[in-house]
């Protein structure tokens, strides 16, 4: 090989070589960053995922906590590969004083999208049933756990692996939520 070809190759190579690394680079950020968000949309798919929260209320100057004092939710929820969501949950509100029970059945469905570690849900259609006796109850009780329901259906949440059966949700202004799994 001559001296010339030598040089020529080096010069190539120089040339090349940044054009190389950038394409590296772009290639290894966006399998660390959307690689993450495949990740976790697929196990999301994977599983049906259950919730168990706990809300407690008082009365206070802005509200009437005429009979309701607790309210308990369970949750199933699916997360389909059409990126489509399914949730039903059951609430029991709580007189704890009277020891009152009523019993509603909310199904909700709409649109999910993972994107930069946030789970995003857009609710499309709320069906509510409520069971039992509703008179022990104002209609301001019950108007305002649905209100708090679809507020929570309709949130951001930064989502967290926990581990292969465990996701954290912690939304921006209020609370976190744990989705868990037993497969």
């Amino acid at each position: 090989m001559s001296l010339t070809q030598e040089k020529r190759r080096r010069d190539q190579f120089k040339r090349y070589a940044p054009f190389a690394l950038l394409l590296l680079s772009l290639l290894g950020s966006c399998w660390v960053f959307l690689g993450e968000d495949v990740r976790t949309s697929s196990l999301l798919k994977s599983r049906v995922w259950k919730s168990k929260t706990y809300n407690y209320f008082q009365e206070s100057a802005y509200r009437d906590a005429s009979g309701l004092t607790m309210s308990e939710q369970q949750s199933n929820m699916v997360f389909l590969p059409d990126n489509t969501y399914s949730r039903d949950t059951q609430i029991i509100l709580k007189n704890q004083d009277e020891n009152i029970k009523v019993l509603m059945s909310v199904s909700e469905s709409g649109e999910w999208e993972v994107s930069g570690g946030y789970l995003k849900l857009n609710l499309v259609e709320l069906k509510d049933v409520t069971t039992g006796d509703t008179t022990e109850f104002s209609e301001e009780d019950l108007t305002f756990v649905r209100s708090i329901y679809r507020m929570g259906a309709e949130k951001v949440r930064r989502i967290d692996v926990l581990g292969d059966g465990s996701l954290l949700l912690t939304s921006l202004n209020h609370g976190s939520m744990v989705l868990y799994s037993k497969y």
